[in-house]
């Protein structure tokens, strides 16, 4: 992940509640090698601005199967 671009701002949009980027399925986390989070879509394999998955969605946004079914562990 760490060789991915960026998603560009334009193609997020601002929301409230709990259908951000966070609790869409494509959402994806992990590690660089100095210890740092990245965060990403993995639809789109691009990498989020920190802070970005908790209140931006895009027009993919797609439910978890866990949230479908009442459980969202990324979202806890």
């Amino acid at each position: 992940m760490e060789e991915w671009g960026y998603v560009d701002e334009c193609e997020l949009q601002n929301w409230k509640g709990g259908v951000v980027c966070m609790t869409c399925q494509h959402f994806i986390y992990g590690v660089d090698q100095h210890c740092h989070t990245m965060v990403g879509c993995n639809l789109r394999q691009k990498q989020l601005q920190q802070g970005q998955h908790l209140k931006k969605r895009c027009k993919l946004w797609a439910p978890t199967w866990q949230k479908e079914v009442g459980w969202a562990p990324e979202a806890g």
